[in-house]
């Protein structure tokens, strides 16, 4: 497998692409996967200068926006990154979207799947990338890809400025994809493994939820779910807290399946309710976690000496990780792409913070079902094309 990554903080938006364009045009590449930022407002422009610097028209594109972009030679919150994949032909990467994310998540997810279907002729890949809208209840698109996908799937939800969260982009081949659900299908032998790191301490007592809709989360334990967070850690929920507090789902799940919910963070309503970044049903059992950055640092450095442990030797790497990490850890999230490189040396990678991140964990030997998580990092490493 040939692969490159590149970056840019070139601010014009044709100018930007055209670089990361001839740069990945080195390993002639059969697909890119993208990061941007949501600062280049022309669109056709960017998309325009990224096919001049590849100079192929067959090259598959799947990206989206993020609370900023990492790269191997640059994390930072404004630019683009990118990541380049040649199989030599061992590969076939087809790239779908599944529209009107927003009010129809099933249906979105369900549409994209039955055209990759299509295009798999019974084929099953060996896993699928996914990136969506956030402007949704990403809890819609897990229950799809919990109990009606049985191959992995990793990814993310697109991304604005943390402190904005209004707009974002994602990109399907050469089109802007909004409102929209994309996915890649990789068809065939590509070796992979998937790391998750979403160990946060729990604080304070479990209690059950009594009211929720969707995102909306407004009594837990008898009393608001705002009073609740404030029993439980000893303060109000602020501002500043978005990326610290988050609830772990203790009975969501399989064995070995685990999920965070991270409150959102212009999302207290006046009777006490929290907006949560994806759903949670009533009736289930939450806990209230504290987020530590050296503990969120720790793992990732644990992570990346695990990877490098299994003997595996990935080509490339994909890094997805939640923006509320970015925020509670003041920006400097630098260490999510060296450490990797620091066990891989020279290792391409890219990815970016995102708004709730996609990928099942690893338990006895094995994945579980794949699963929305928030405040987590997933580290997607990719092998050689000739299988596991």
């Amino acid at each position: 497998m040939r692969a490159k990554s590149a970056s840019t903080t070139i601010v014009d938006a044709y100018r930007a692409a055209l670089f990361l364009g001839q740069t990945l045009a080195e390993v002639d590449p059969e697909i890119v996967f993208l990061f941007v930022t949501v600062h280049y407002h022309n669109w056709d422009e960017f998309m325009d200068g990224l096919r001049d610097g590849l100079d192929n028209p067959a090259v598959r594109v799947i990206g989206a926006s993020g609370d900023g972009v990492h790269e191997l030679g640059h994390s930072g919150d404004i630019g683009a990154a990118a990541v380049a994949l040649n199989s030599g032909g061992k590969v076939r990467w087809h790239v779908e979207t599944g529209e009107r994310v927003g009010a129809d998540p099933e249906g979105a997810v369900r549409r994209a799947l039955a055209k990759l279907a299509a295009r798999l002729e019974g084929r099953a890949p060996a896993f699928y990338f996914l990136l969506s809208d956030f402007n949704t209840d990403a809890s819609r698109i897990e229950t799809v890809i919990r109990d009606e996908v049985a191959v992995p799937v990793v990814g993310g939800m697109a991304a604005d400025d943390n402190d904005k969260m209004e707009y974002c982009c994602l990109f399907a081949d050469g089109a802007l994809a909004p409102d929209s659900v994309v996915m890649l299908a990789v068809d065939g032998p590509l070796a992979f493994q998937i790391h998750v790191g979403n160990t946060i301490a729990a604080v304070g007592a479990p209690g059950r939820i009594d009211e929720a809709a969707g995102k909306l989360l407004s009594r837990i334990a008898g009393v608001d779910a705002a009073r609740f967070v404030e029993r439980e850690t000893g303060k109000p929920f602020l501002r500043s807290d978005q990326g610290a507090i988050t609830l772990t789902i203790l009975d969501g799940g399989r064995g070995g399946e685990r999920k965070l919910r991270s409150i959102a963070q212009n999302s207290r309503a006046e009777n006490g309710a929290l907006t949560l970044h994806g759903g949670i049903e009533p009736g289930e059992t939450v806990q209230v976690c504290l987020a530590n950055p050296a503990q969120l640092v720790a793992e990732v450095h644990a992570i990346a000496t695990a990877a490098a442990a299994t003997g595996f030797a990935p080509s490339a790497a994909l890094v997805v990780s939640c923006a509320g990490r970015k925020l509670l850890l003041g920006g400097d999230t630098a260490f999510e792409v060296q450490a990797v490189a620091e066990r891989f040396p020279g290792l391409p990678i890219a990815g970016f913070p995102s708004f709730g991140e996609i990928g099942p964990l690893f338990h006895e030997g094995k994945y579980t079902r794949n699963l929305l998580h928030n405040m987590t990092y997933v580290l997607l490493l990719l092998g050689n094309a000739d299988g596991p």
